[in-house]
């Protein structure tokens, strides 16, 4: 189904609404995140915290929660890409990706308060059960977000590999699962670039999709 061309340009820049919202979103976290000696699968310490300024996490925490809802804009344009494919695989698309990514902003919301709690117990306050409460009611946001990556990938796949959306069929080699496996391999094999990318995996793989699509996006074929 071909879109007029006002409405294509709204999809379109939808898509880089979502771009920039993922560029945003990885600043922030990196912010947040990024310490030169790892650490970040600690999910129950946190002492990777303490390598990270209060400014820093500061300056992450309003950078990444203020643009996280631009994922939805990123998200209705892939699934406008994906629609010509299957009308209601595509929607399942967005509802997925829009739900995890609010989900998502509520994770990337919470790690200021961790991330501060672990700078008061190295200051000597006794705030352990505190922080384990925290994670309990954290991390869970996080394996929600994983799981419906796995699902849209899932969609993202077939439906392109159909050869009837809007995009390239070797885009369904980038599915947002695979990217986030490569970033997880690169840096659980010590490399150097793993220690970058896998702080704003998530991210970065969105921002591949994002530009990806915005720059693959084509007619799509005929139905027959």
């Amino acid at each position: 189904m071909a879109h007029n061309p006002s409405e294509t340009h709204w999809i379109r820049l939808a898509g880089w609404a979502g771009l920039l919202g993922a560029l945003l979103v990885g600043v922030g976290e990196f912010s947040m995140q990024f310490t030169p000696r790892g650490g970040i699968e600690d999910m129950t310490s946190y002492l990777y915290f303490n390598d990270i300024s209060a400014t820093r996490l500061s300056f992450g925490h309003f950078t990444a929660v203020l643009s996280a809802p631009l994922y939805l804009l990123g998200y209705y344009f892939l699934s406008k890409q994906l629609e010509p494919a299957g009308r209601l695989q595509s929607k399942l698309f967005f509802l997925i990706g829009a739900y995890a990514f609010a989900l998502g902003t509520a994770w990337i919301g919470q790690r200021f308060f961790i991330a501060s709690t672990v700078h008061e117990i190295a200051n000597g306050q006794a705030l352990s059960g505190l922080l384990s409460l925290f994670s309990e009611h954290n991390e869970p946001f996080v394996n929600v977000l994983r799981l419906a990556m796995l699902l849209v990938s899932g969609l993202w796949i077939k439906l392109i590999l159909t050869g009837r959306t809007h995009l390239p069929k070797w885009m369904a080699v980038f599915s947002p699962i695979v990217l986030l496996a490569v970033m997880a391999g690169l840096y659980f094999f010590k490399t150097k670039i793993g220690l970058y990318v896998f702080p704003v995996a998530m991210n970065a793989t969105h921002f591949i999709v994002f530009g990806l699509a915005l720059l693959t996006t084509r007619p799509p074929k005929a139905l027959t």
